[in-house]
């Protein structure tokens, strides 16, 4: 990568990364990431609503992800990884009592990170991760 290349980024201050997550059913998924998740529900669109996304803040380190009802199957897959700022096993917990389908259960990772991972009801897979 070049040197200007890496200014560019730097000069148009680009920030925030939003991903678009094919999904089956549109409300359902809504449901899931601000029932289970605690997202809010920013906007739906389209009659009757195919696009949506939720979010948490609203600038700078905010959360959020676009999800775009598709036909099935479901084209693939994503991971995500959320960076979480306290007691991730806390919050791992709390996923388990709202009913989220938890892959691997916290644990601290080679490369300093305590993390765990769920499955949102499309098959994307949800990383958790905080400094150990």
């Amino acid at each position: 990568m070049t040197t200007s290349a890496r200014r560019l980024a730097d000069v148009h201050e680009l920030h925030g990364l939003q991903p678009v997550l094919p999904v089956a059913d549109l409300a359902a998924s809504v449901r899931f990431y601000c029932d289970v998740i605690g997202l809010e529900l920013d906007f739906l669109w389209g009659e009757p609503p195919h696009y949506g996304r939720v979010k948490h803040g609203g600038h700078g380190d905010s959360v959020f992800i676009h999800l775009e009802q598709v036909a099935l199957p479901v084209p693939n897959t994503s991971e995500l990884r959320l960076h979480v700022g306290r007691d991730v096993d806390g919050l791992c917990a709390a996923y388990v009592a709202q009913g989220a389908e938890v892959i691997h259960a916290p644990q601290t990772q080679p490369w300093g990170l305590r993390e765990f991972a769920l499955r949102d009801p499309d098959g994307h897979v949800l990383i958790f991760g905080a400094e150990a």
